[in-house]
């Protein structure tokens, strides 16, 4: 991280929230973080999974799940953040779409 501050002067972390509908999002960002090591003390979890907390504050901040691979940095999500909600379009028939399009089979070539 300090080599990136070198060339760049910001350095700023996006994060997106989906629902599981895909029809909420929010984002927000946020100046990167470069941790130190000696700030974080370490535990196992009754998943298996290593959590680290901030010995100043003794507040739980990072999740590492290494049967699945996952890195976690725990983040308050602002007030401020965007977010949007989009309207469930209603199911469109398909034959009425295919017909409005003029659909045609040649567009369409299956190769063996």
């Amino acid at each position: 991280m300090a080599g990136i501050r070198k060339l760049y002067k910001h350095v700023r972390t996006v994060v997106l929230i989906k629902s599981d509908d895909l029809l909420e999002a929010a984002v927000f960002e946020f100046e990167t973080i470069l941790y130190g090591v000696d700030g974080f003390w370490w535990q196992w979890n009754e998943r298996d999974n290593l959590e680290g907390f901030s010995k100043d504050v003794n507040q739980h901040i990072f999740t590492w799940q290494p049967h699945g691979s996952q890195f976690t940095i725990i983040e308050d999500v602002p007030k401020d953040r965007l977010a949007i909600r989009i309207k469930k379009p209603p199911q469109v028939d398909r034959n009425e779409f295919l017909k409005a399009i003029k659909f045609d089979e040649s567009w369409v070539e299956i190769i063996k």
